[in-house]
């Protein structure tokens, strides 16, 4: 466990959570996500599913999610062919 400041130990008491469980959240790593962090910002928005890539983003509040391709380079071209299309339909 690690071991906690007392600035930290009053924090966790704000919040509700107690000494030896704020110790274990603050052993757990930073980032769990699906290694979205460690993604390159041009790849942030090619997802895979399977054996399938998508192209997933989000443009003026509407979430675009469409089946690009089984082949990583493949999927990189149409997704900035696609992205090129919508960049050039918005005013």
């Amino acid at each position: 466990m690690a071991a906690l400041t007392p600035e930290e130990i009053a924090w966790a008491a704000s919040v509700g959570i107690s000494p030896s469980r704020a110790a274990w959240l603050a052993t757990c790593p930073k980032f769990t996500r699906w290694d979205y962090e460690k993604r390159t910002i041009a790849d942030r928005n090619l997802w895979k599913n399977g054996n399938v890539w998508f192209l997933r983003m989000k443009r003026r509040g509407v979430q675009i999610v469409e089946r690009l391709s089984t082949d990583y380079e493949e999927a990189k071209r149409l997704r900035d062919l696609r992205i090129t299309a919508i960049n050039n339909d918005t005013p």
